[in-house]
């Protein structure tokens, strides 16, 4: 018995065991971001700047080689039981996120019925309605191969999964450049913007809709790719993820499903209906 007692500490020697406080952070975000879509609309982007510093702050704590052992695990009896701490985080916070979209989405389309004008699709709206469709391809490509990442290191495929990760890491970050460059272009030469100007003021409510809808979901993306781009780096330190030990994998890979998903709603609802 003195002998396996020993050897389990040796089993933990040199490993730090903490719980984390960033999923909680983050999923306080999305509180805060959704109360400010349906009270006071400043008060969402307070819920942006605490989204952005618990995912710093869970990343820095990462950086510095913590690891989570089995006291990130409710030791309480119940449906929680085994769910990693951070696990319930991170579903916590894509709980919170469906109130944030859909508070969003639901004020867009308020705003639409109350419109006086609205650009219809493929006739008199300065959408690009065939480059945001290879654009939704990509991002839904990149689900696979995140999915194809999660299958590589739970065999300990290192290869597959460091592929299949750079492959999600190059699909993302060309969404998000293909959307600045779309952003570019309708805010400049179509004249499509959050607030009315005198060039186009019939597409005031249909440019704030627009970039509100967008534009929270681009900015979810863009922290996905940082995730990703921070995800490739682990990847190629030795033993960092393992077969027994890949959660921030698995993390990263429900927040960057559920960003998709999204997406497959308001690409239809924003340049097509």
């Amino acid at each position: 018995m003195a002998d396996e007692h020993a050897s389990s500490l040796d089993g933990h020697a040199g490993a730090e065991h903490h719980g984390s406080v960033w999923p909680f952070v983050i999923a306080l975000a999305g509180g805060v971001g959704f109360a400010g879509v349906i009270t006071y609309f400043p008060l969402a982007f307070v819920g942006l700047g605490l989204l952005a510093f618990g995912v710093g702050g869970w990343l820095w704590q990462d950086a510095r080689g913590v690891r989570f052992g089995d006291v990130t695990h409710s030791t309480e009896p119940g449906m929680f039981r085994d769910v990693s701490i951070r696990k319930l985080g991170m579903w916590l916070f894509i709980v919170s996120e469906i109130f944030f979209f859909s508070a969003i989405i639901g004020n867009s389309l308020a705003l639409r019925a109350r419109a006086e004008y609205w650009p219809s699709p493929g006739v008199d709206s300065p959408l690009n309605i065939p480059l945001t469709a290879v654009n939704t391809f990509m991002l839904i490509a990149s689900s696979f191969t995140m999915v194809q990442a999660l299958k590589g290191i739970e065999r300990g495929n290192l290869r597959n999964f460091r592929l299949a990760l750079l492959a999600t890491l190059i699909l993302g970050a060309t969404f998000v450049s293909i959307q600045v460059y779309e952003y570019n272009k309708l805010f400049f030469f179509e004249h499509l913007t959050p607030w009315k100007n005198s060039v186009a003021p019939q597409l005031a409510t249909f440019g704030t809709t627009f970039y509100m809808q967008t534009g929270f979901h681009g900015a979810h993306v863009t922290g996905g790719v940082i995730g990703l781009a921070y995800l490739n780096y682990k990847a190629w330190k030795k033993d960092w993820f393992t077969p027994k030990n890949h959660e921030a994998v698995e993390l990263v890979g429900l927040y960057w499903h559920f960003v998709d998903i999204v997406w497959i709603f308001l690409f239809p609802i924003v340049y097509l209906i």
